[in-house]
């Protein structure tokens, strides 16, 4: 466009000059290169260089939200730098030329030499060896709930004041998945409703697409337990049963001991062995000898676990006796004394 075409064509040529030039310079934006645009904004020109493994670079533009989307017809003129890798890397006095795109009349250029080697030249990383030895950061810190594995490992850690142990099983449903959890609450037995629901809630989070999400009770199994205990002689039978009865307890003990039984002593798939018990029994002053005569999940037949020295539990199970005259069905612990005073 001359001067003679531009409307408003008046004044000095140097202010329309500066006038144009500045009109122009709105219609040209510089964008520049970013490692990525996660944190950019809808108002920030910037892009990301991709080398495939043919050495040709890819440029991805942002979306308009992590980044600006560029215009459509936009056009662009790139400044870059290219290099040859190792064989840059050449010794010293090794470069004694210059070359010109273009012709070059006199620039002063009387001499040209490389005191020094060239380094840092590298053959560029293949991009399967750049996906196996990418960093594994993002291993670590787990944001996605794929696995069954995944629910437990988000569960306990996002709610690990609260919770001891969870677990965690897909199931389909007829329609889809659903990731179906139990979780062991601390210091308690029973989990509440609305603390099932703010893990289902926070769950949400992370679940995979598809995945529903569903928070269910402990299962929990009552056990019949009954001991014959022989008391020594110079003891008297009520203490002893006594102590015998605040050891295989529920309770917190007044000097701050957990009871046997207590809910934070167990969790899912733990197992009640034959000889722990008689451990335990045994170490209670006046105690002489101690038999397990009965171990059996309540109101259910024997299962040789006398014989076999265990009473096996399922991995969504977890023991319960709370030895409750008014809640008969949370499980029975009973002692037959002998001996004694």
């Amino acid at each position: 466009m001359s001067i003679a075409e531009y409307p408003e064509a008046s004044g000095p040529p140097a202010a329309l000059l500066q006038r144009l030039a500045h009109e122009l310079a709105q219609l040209v934006s510089h964008w520049s290169s970013q490692f990525d645009l996660l944190d950019s904004t809808d108002q920030e020109r910037g892009f990301v260089v991709e080398i495939d493994n043919e050495a040709r670079a890819h440029l991805r533009f942002g979306d308009g939200e992590l980044g600006m989307l560029p215009a459509a017809r936009t056009t662009f003129s790139a400044r870059y730098r290219v290099g040859n890798g190792p064989a840059g890397n050449v010794g010293p006095e090794a470069i004694s030329r210059l070359v010109f795109r273009q012709t070059v009349s006199g620039s002063g250029i009387r001499r040209v030499r490389n005191l020094l080697a060239a380094q840092g030249g590298i053959s560029p990383e293949p991009v399967a060896e750049v996906k196996l030895f990418a960093p594994q950061g993002f291993r670590s810190d787990l944001q996605r709930a794929v696995t069954a594995d995944d629910y437990v490992a988000l569960v306990e850690r996002e709610f690990r004041d609260s919770i001891q142990h969870a677990t965690a099983a897909l199931r389909w449903t007829g329609s889809w998945y659903e990731a179906q959890l139990a979780v062991d609450p601390r210091g308690a037995e029973e989990t509440a409703e609305a603390f099932r629901k703010s893990i289902t809630d926070r769950l949400y989070l992370y679940r995979r697409l598809g995945h529903d999400v569903a928070v269910q009770l402990t299962r929990y199994v009552p056990l019949e337990i009954e001991l014959t205990v022989c008391v020594k002689p110079q003891y008297l039978r009520g203490h002893v049963e006594g102590a015998l009865l605040d050891v295989f307890s529920n309770r917190t003990l007044p000097d701050g001991r957990l009871g046997f039984f207590h809910p934070d002593n167990f969790s899912f798939g733990d197992d009640v062995f034959l000889s722990k018990l008689v451990a335990i029994a045994q170490a209670v002053d006046g105690v002489q000898s101690v038999e397990v005569t009965t171990l059996n999940r309540l109101n259910e037949l024997p299962n040789f676990e006398i014989e076999n020295g265990v009473l096996p539990l399922g991995p969504g199970e977890i023991c319960q006796v709370d030895n409750d005259p008014s809640f008969p069905e949370r499980g029975r612990f009973s002692l037959v004394m002998r001996g004694g005073r």
